[in-house]
């Protein structure tokens, strides 16, 4: 009787080891056009831009973010609040399949917080987006001043 209980038990593991892989497999997030704004240095701060496509079949959580120059990354958007723009910290975003979420100026961005120096136009950041299926994208972003529209495309593709 123990030995066949430890059967069943060990197959209804497998069973949802199996369903979480199949359950990852669905996962793909894009990452695109990824750059840090160049700031005077002495900033101790930065933001980050980037477009998420999710090439997947399930909505696609991001819970947190890191950088390699910031002691901290969050995710902010920005919105009208008794007639001023405000930055508002986001707990997360959620990007549902087939859906291209474009963090960008004057709107959704990760904000670099805790630099030691201002990373320099040229140089590139590596930016990571950590999921709610406790999977992690990562890219390098150009650093520049702005945004310009002919400069070429960073992709991470992740399953």
């Amino acid at each position: 009787m123990i030995k066949i209980g430890i059967a069943v038990l060990l197959v209804g593991i497998m069973s949802l080891a199996v369903a979480e892989e199949q359950a990852d497999q669905n996962i793909m997030l894009d990452i695109e056009n990824a750059w840090v704004r160049a700031l005077p240095s002495g900033q101790p701060n930065t933001a980050a831009y980037l477009t998420l496509v999710n090439r997947g079949e399930v909505v696609v959580v991001v819970e947190s973010a890191s950088a390699d120059v910031a002691d901290k990354v969050e995710i902010h958007t920005t919105r009208s609040a008794d007639g001023l723009m405000r930055m508002e910290q986001l707990q997360s975003l959620e990007v549902a399949p087939g859906e291209r979420l474009a963090l960008a100026p004057g709107g959704t961005h990760l904000m670099l917080l805790g630099l030691e120096t201002m990373p320099v136009t040229g140089d590139t950041v590596q930016l990571c987006l950590q999921l709610s299926s406790q999977s992690e994208v990562c890219t390098s972003a150009d650093v520049r001043k702005s945004r310009d529209a002919s400069d070429s495309q960073n992709s991470q593709h992740h399953h």
